[in-house]
C-alpha cells in the first residue's frame, strides 16, 4: 500500500502585501535542509477551490509528485475564494498578470524555508493551472524549467466567444470574465496580451500539453493551435497527449495512468537532472 505523505498548510506573502494559504508536500525520505527540484501545482477556476484538506484536486496530484521524490507546493492566489473579501476582489484585473507573481511568491516562500531548489521549479496545473503553467513562464522566463499544461485556455477571445464551449452561451459568464481580465469588451487587445497562444514565442522552456478532444468548457482547438505555435516558434511541446473521448478531466483510468506514466518520464528528463 502506498504511503501517505503528510500534507502541511503554510502561508506566504504576495509582493504587494496580501497574505494567502496554501500547502506543501515533501517526499517521506525529506532530511531538514534539503533542497528538491520542486513543482508548484497551481488550481483551477481561478475562482474555485482545488487545493481542499485531505482530498480534491491538488491533494492528489501532490500526493503522487511528492512520491516520486519531489518538494510540492500547491498555493492560493488572489480570487481564490474562502479567503476573504480583499485577496478575492485583487483577482480582478489580475489575471495573466500579479495571479501569476503569486504563483512565484509562492515559490519563493519555500526557497526562504530551505527545501525548494531555485534552479529547478516545474509549474503544473489544469484548466487555469494548465493556463498559468503556459502563461507564467512567457512573462517571467527564466524562473521556471518546465512546465506541464493541462486542458488550458491559451486563447482568451476564442475561449470566451466560441459557440465549440460553454461560455458564449451565458452573458452574466461572459461579464464576469470580462472583469477578472480587466476589460469592458472583446476587442481590447488586453486579450491577445494575456493569452498564451500569442506569446508562445517567449516560452523557451520544455512543455508538456495535455488535452480531451471533446472539452467543452476549454475547447480543444485552441491547444491544438498552442501547440502548432510553440513547434513554429523552434520549442515544440516535449508531448502533447491528447485524447479522443475525455472531456475537461481525464475521467478513464487508462488514460490517467498513461498521463501520469508520461508526467513521471517528463519530470526525470527536465527536473531531476
Amino acid at each position: 500500500m502506498q504511503t501517505i505523505l503528510k500534507q502541511e498548510p503554510f502561508t506566504f506573502e504576495s509582493r504587494d502585501g496580501l497574505k494567502f494559504s496554501g500547502y506543501y508536500f515533501l517526499p517521506k525520505n525529506h532530511v531538514k535542509g534539503q533542497v528538491l527540484p520542486t513543482i508548484v501545482h497551481v488550481h483551477g477556476g481561478p475562482f474555485a477551490r482545488a487545493d481542499q484538506w485531505g482530498g480534491g484536486f491538488g491533494y492528489t496530484e501532490a500526493q503522487l509528485f511528492a512520491s516520486w521524490g519531489y518538494a510540492v507546493i500547491v498555493p492560493n492566489f488572489r480570487i481564490t475564494p474562502g479567503l476573504g473579501a480583499k485577496n478575492y476582489y485583487a483577482g480582478f484585473g489580475s489575471y495573466g498578470r500579479e495571479m501569476l507573481q503569486d504563483h512565484e511568491d509562492a515559490v519563493n516562500w519555500g526557497v526562504k524555508q530551505g527545501f525548494v531548489d531555485a534552479s529547478k521549479v516545474c509549474i503544473s496545473g489544469a484548466s487555469y493551472g494548465g493556463y498559468a503553467a503556459l502563461m507564467g513562464p512567457a512573462m517571467n522566463p527564466g524562473f521556471y524549467k518546465c512546465a506541464i499544461s493541462g486542458l488550458a485556455p491559451t486563447d482568451m477571445k476564442y475561449q470566451l466567444t466560441t459557440m465549440a464551449g460553454d461560455t458564449a452561451y451565458n452573458e452574466a459568464g461572459q461579464e464576469y470574465w470580462k472583469r477578472v481580465i480587466g476589460i469592458t469588451d472583446m476587442n481590447d487587445p488586453k486579450l491577445n496580451e494575456v493569452s498564451p497562444l500569442f506569446v508562445a514565442h517567449k516560452i523557451k522552456i520544455p512543455v508538456l500539453l495535455y488535452a480531451g478532444k471533446a472539452d467543452v468548457r476549454v475547447p480543444f482547438a485552441q491547444i491544438e493551435r498552442m501547440a502548432e505555435a510553440l513547434k513554429a516558434s523552434g520549442n515544440p511541446p516535449w508531448d502533447f497527449i491528447a485524447v479522443q473521448g475525455e472531456g475537461h478531466g481525464f475521467a478513464k483510468p487508462e488514460n490517467r495512468k498513461k498521463l501520469y506514466s508520461r508526467v513521471q518520464e517528463f519530470l526525470i528528463q527536465n527536473l531531476s537532472k
